[in-house]
């Protein structure tokens, strides 16, 4: 059975990254598919956070990631795709590849949002990240 992480955002390029495997499914059959959702940590200003604070923001981010990866796992069912759920607070080009190395994943297969030369330039992109960082073979989905 193939293990393929997919790293979901909600993002339409993250849903056709979803359809793209379902449709694989399709044709080879025995996929297990890992969804995982990497919230950022909250951006903090000023001199003081308490602890509970933190805690308080970390816990809205997981929830709102969990929310993410209900959707993803809805389609994933309907298609009888074996897969599981994940959600972590952090970096999110590190997170994907921690979770290629804690969940055994062969491959990954996500969106890429298409920014641009320049926006890649500027802002870098997590699919560039991904592809030099990782271990494994990277799909990317326009």
């Amino acid at each position: 059975m193939q293990k393929v992480l997919l790293p979901f955002d909600g993002s339409p390029s993250a849903r056709r990254a979803l359809d793209y495997l379902v449709t694989l499914q399709r044709r080879l059959g025995d996929l297990q598919v890992e969804v995982l959702n990497v919230q950022s940590e909250p951006k903090l200003y000023g001199n003081y956070v308490s602890a509970s604070m933190l805690q308080q923001l970390n816990a809205g981010a997981l929830d709102h990631a969990r929310e993410l990866t209900d959707k993803a796992a809805a389609v994933l069912a309907e298609a009888g795709i074996t897969h599981a759920c994940h959600q972590v607070v952090g970096d999110v080009s590190a997170e994907i590849s921690k979770a290629i190395s804690r969940l055994d994943c062969d491959s990954v297969v996500m969106g890429t949002r298409g920014m641009g030369g320049l926006g890649n330039l500027v802002m870098g992109s997590v699919a560039t990240r991904v592809v030099h960082d990782v271990p494994v073979p990277v799909l990317l989905v326009k």
